[in-house]
């Protein structure tokens, strides 16, 4: 009978101890306990890149555009397409759209690793230039 009564207390030992772990966060004040979210406490370097790229008042408004056009439909994508390298020192970073077949890049950028300083690759000269630059010679509706 000493081994039936052990058992019974193990069995309520076992309930006890699961009904505690299943109850809801208790409320403090009338207001039900929420854990805080856990952050990252660094990021990435490719994603601060890309944030910064992202950020640009060019990328944002064409974003718009290309959402509002599409009604909702397309987006476009900012990613790294090369890593810099001891022989090229910037991010290549790629704004583009997916159009259902293919990317279709908008913007290519060159972000400089230790600087962080963004230029634009201009297609017609095939060289990086400074957005300032960028931004005095090409019209506000081509960019």
């Amino acid at each position: 009978m000493k081994i039936n009564n052990q058992n019974n207390y193990y069995l309520l030992w076992i309930i006890a101890i699961t009904l505690v772990a299943c109850q809801s966060p208790q409320k403090k004040d009338g207001v039900k306990y929420q854990p805080k979210a856990i952050k990252p406490a660094v990021i990435n370097e490719e994603d601060q890149v890309i944030n910064m790229v992202m950020n640009l008042d060019e990328v944002k408004r064409k974003s718009a555009l290309i959402a509002k056009e599409s009604k909702g439909k397309r987006h476009l994508s900012t990613y790294v397409e090369t890593p810099p390298t001891a022989a090229q020192p910037y991010y290549w970073v790629k704004v583009a759209e997916d159009n259902g077949g293919s990317y279709v890049t908008y913007y290519s950028f060159g972000v400089q690793a230790k600087t962080h300083a963004i230029m634009f690759y201009d297609v017609m000269q095939d060289s990086l230039i400074s957005l300032s630059q960028w931004r005095n010679t090409t019209p506000v509706d081509e960019r």
